[in-house]
């Protein structure tokens, strides 16, 4: 089955982008008037509400996603605006495992395991972000080994592990919960970029909006303002910082993965032809 090549179809993209910078702007006036600067717990009730709200802005990503191509052609050439975020993700990572020198000096475990997993995507994402500058689907270009992008999930997993075992989330806890669901959405995104990398030209228009749209949404604007909210009271210390920047950036990455998903759209190719060539 073919469908013909689309236009560029933008409103999803513009739509999502205004509930997303909505559920921002909600959540700092969350953070400055109905939250205790010392526990991080908010001071009064509809926790409930509060985590609806971000899961209703999933749903409305996968709502929207149906309005963008299915293949999109800017997918598959130069991805300019990813490589420079990979890029600034990399230095947000080295960053990271830089300033946990402190707590390694004192022989913590978790800093240690976060400060490795921070260097190997600081390594993926150097590594990727280089090769996003030219066309993912060059002909020419060797597909990259599969093996490459094991490092690629060290941070975002162990964010996720940390955030679970060491200081556990609950609904009291808002920014802990928020934190997990930033942790599984930059792991899902990273999935549908991995998809990008490796297998160029599968039809994965609608997953790429979905995903990216969802961690600019958790990892940016939930994720990161938390954090300094935190670090300017005295909750959160540098490296920690610098771990939400990188968070941050890679929910940027995902908006702007997004725009290219509401890019012109291609030819679907026969199912025989989405596999990876050797």
């Amino acid at each position: 089955m073919t469908e013909p090549n689309n236009a560029p179809h933008r409103l999803p993209f513009f739509g999502m982008l205004a509930v997303c910078l909505l559920t921002l702007v909600l959540r700092i006036l969350d953070l400055a008037f109905f939250t205790d600067p010392a526990t991080g717990f908010v001071t009064n009730g509809f926790y409930f509400a509060r985590i609806a709200l971000p899961l209703v802005a999933v749903a409305l990503s996968y709502l929207a996603s149906g309005g963008v191509a299915r293949r999109p052609r800017a997918l598959l050439g130069p991805c300019t605006g990813l490589g420079i975020c990979l890029l600034l993700l990399t230095a947000a990572l080295a960053a990271t495992a830089l300033l946990s020198l402190p707590e390694l000096l004192f022989g913590s475990v978790t800093a240690l395991i976060g400060a490795v997993a921070a260097l190997l995507s600081a390594l993926w994402a150097l590594l990727w972000g280089v090769r996003a500058f030219g066309p993912l689907a060059d002909p020419t270009r060797n597909l990259p080994p599969t093996l490459a992008a094991l490092p690629g999930p060290a941070f975002f997993l162990w964010t996720m592990i940390n955030l679970l075992a060491v200081a556990p989330a609950s609904v009291m806890r808002l920014g802990c919960t928020l934190g997990v669901l930033s942790a599984a959405a930059a792991l899902l995104f990273l999935a549908m970029v991995l998809r990008v990398f490796l297998t160029p030209g599968l039809p994965v228009g609608h997953a790429v909006f979905a995903a990216g749209m969802i961690a600019f949404m958790l990892c940016t604007c939930h994720e990161l303002p938390q954090t300094v909210f935190a670090f300017f009271h005295g909750g959160a210390t540098m490296a920690e910082l610098a771990a939400s920047l990188a968070m941050g950036l890679w929910g940027v990455a995902g908006l702007v993965c997004a725009w290219y998903a509401t890019g012109e759209g291609l030819h679907l190719l026969p199912d025989h032809m989405y596999s990876r060539k050797k």
